[in-house]
């Protein structure tokens, strides 16, 4: 999968996140009240529990949220049954689903693969009842408007006895990109999640998965769904025609890399020791995120994780492309509102500071790095001891995008490669590293600008979106939109096509900042480091603990 869409931190239930809401708040909801997500049914195709067992559904029959389980089927044997020893043959609506009854008093349920004359080949299946304290994470979809992405269990639900606590968070991050599958918009990209403001707007190249090719056209929405104004100055595509079989990915500057033949870690730990592999050797939906309950936010030895990669490396390798597959938290994203209110009745003053690239900007970039919350050192062995060769953008929170990183090998000897991670502890989610070190292939690039952008009031907004020009959609609202029609470059014979979104542009959150601001806390994440982690590990369990506590008062 190219890429996963999920939120963020520890190990219990559920989310439910209303894309129809006006608003993002934290919400409560009895157990009667989650299986349904805005209105609609919650379909879940896949889990992965705490112990690490991985349990895929049939996507035409998706498991569903019911009390304090999750129930669905898993296929078994196909069984080939004989006409003549049929009894009886129910089907479903769909026509797909038997329960056939034979002579002899036996009942097989299962899934039609063929009929013949002489008989009925049925994949037989088993019900599952998986009772939510055994999932760490769930892959759900819903169909309308058709998000699709990965729900990390213990952040937004805590399963209290056979209750549920749905806490909902405010997600405080960027537009939602849908594109057009032939059938309906799939939600595939999260464009320059992080840029707050005009001095952090950036240019973002994010690969659509999902969208296809309709009648020579591509269909995209771009959508406000979160209680920001958002500020939009350039939406294209990116149409790439390259060999069969060969992965085209970009850098964060939106150079276009292919991948032929990438290999994955031969081992992964962590600072304990550890294996992580089966994290990281498959880009899927299994990922690895921190232990929030091993930490403790005092200790300065917990606030960041320890990761190392080791890979083969052919000798004389000076240069490898480092593909990686992740993204920040939901809490992460959490925190940027948060970290923003501490400046109190203050924060316009430090906007315009920041926005001049003054002492604050400075600041802020500064303590940023130094503590990865947005920005991940590539730490690489050298014959010089660790060394960072480069930094990894965040993002998200609900997509993780394929990026490229190149890593300059020519001071790393032998036949082996360590990468070291640091994540700081809640702020990252990740899912698949591995290295390519083939020389890139040809490809042909065509960036193509809109046919037709009509916004939710019927307005053309195309020549606004055409280039990087500081003219912008703005979209202050939630429910605000726009739709997006372009045309498909001709194809050219045995190649195959990837289309890759370029997105410009930044937000500004509503915030409630009151108050004085809190200067010594706010110098504080400036000089010591982890200073910053460490109050968001506390904010977070002060979160959890509080809503734990309204939760058992009811």
């Amino acid at each position: 999968m190219a890429k996963k869409i999920f939120s963020l931190l520890t190990l219990v239930a559920f989310i439910i996140f209303s894309l129809s809401c006006t608003v993002y708040t934290t919400k409560e909801e009895r157990s009667t009240k989650a299986a349904s997500w805005g209105g609609k049914r919650v379909k879940i195709l896949g889990v992965l529990k705490t112990s690490g067992e991985k349990i895929e559904f049939p996507k035409e029959y998706p498991a569903s949220l019911s009390g304090s389980y999750i129930r669905g089927i898993r296929f078994g044997k196909t069984l080939l049954l004989d006409r003549e020893n049929i009894q009886s043959i129910r089907r479903d609506k769909k026509q797909k689903m038997f329960e056939i009854t034979t002579n002899d008093g036996k009942t097989y349920v299962g899934i039609l693969e063929k009929e013949t004359t002489g008989g009925i080949f049925i994949k037989t299946f088993e019900s599952i009842s998986i009772p939510l304290h055994e999932v760490e994470l769930a892959w759900v979809k819903k169909v309308n408007p058709g998000l699709t992405f990965l729900a990390s269990f213990g952040s937004v639900v805590l399963v209290l006895g056979v209750g549920i606590l749905i806490l909902a968070l405010t997600k405080e991050s960027c537009p939602f990109i849908y594109s057009f599958n032939g059938e309906e918009y799939i939600f595939d990209a999260e464009p320059y999640g992080g840029s707050t403001c005009p001095a952090f707007q950036r240019t973002e190249w994010c690969g659509l998965q999902y969208l296809k090719e309709v009648n020579s056209r591509y269909r995209i929405k771009i959508t406000n769904e979160v209680d920001e104004t958002q500020y939009t100055d350039e939406l294209r595509l990116v149409v790439v025609d390259h060999p069969q079989g060969v992965k085209v990915v970009p850098d964060e500057s939106g150079k276009i890399y292919t991948i032929s033949q990438p290999i994955i870690p031969v081992q992964a730990i962590d600072g304990k020791g550890r294996d992580l592999l089966p994290y990281f050797s498959e880009n899927d939906w299994i990922y690895w995120q921190t232990r929030t309950e091993e930490k403790d936010p005092d200790v300065i030895e917990d606030l960041k994780d320890e990761l190392i990669f080791e890979f083969p490396k052919p000798r004389d390798a000076t240069m490898a492309k480092l593909l990686f597959n992740g993204c920040n938290t939901l809490w992460g994203s959490q925190m940027v509102k948060r970290f923003l209110e501490l400046h109190g009745n203050e924060v316009d003053k430090y906007y315009e500071e920041v926005s001049n690239f003054g002492p604050a900007y400075t600041w802020l970039r500064y303590w940023n790095l130094r503590d990865e919350l947005y920005r991940l050192h590539i730490r690489v062995e050298t014959q010089n001891g660790w060394q960072s060769k480069g930094t990894i953008v965040g993002g998200g929170p609900f997509v993780s995008e394929d990026k490229i990183y190149i890593i300059d090998l020519k001071d790393v000897p032998g036949d082996t490669l360590r990468i070291k991670l640091t994540p700081p502890a809640a702020f990252w989610i990740l899912n698949y590293l591995a290295l390519d070190y083939t020389e890139d292939l040809p490809i042909t690039i065509t960036e193509i600008d809109a046919i037709e952008a009509i916004d939710h009031k019927g307005q053309d907004v195309r020549e606004i979106l055409a280039e990087n020009d500081n003219t912008y959609l703005i979209m202050p609202n939630i429910r605000d939109y726009a739709e997006l029609v372009f045309e498909s470059p001709p194809r050219i014979p045995g190649m195959d096509r990837s289309v890759i979104l370029k997105a410009s542009g930044y937000y500004d959150i509503h915030l409630e900042a009151k108050g004085e601001p809190q200067r010594e806390l706010l110098k504080k994440f400036v000089r010591e480091p982890g200073a910053a982690i460490s109050y968001a590990l506390k904010e977070y369990r002060k979160w959890k603990n509080e809503n734990m506590e309204s939760y058992r008062q009811r």
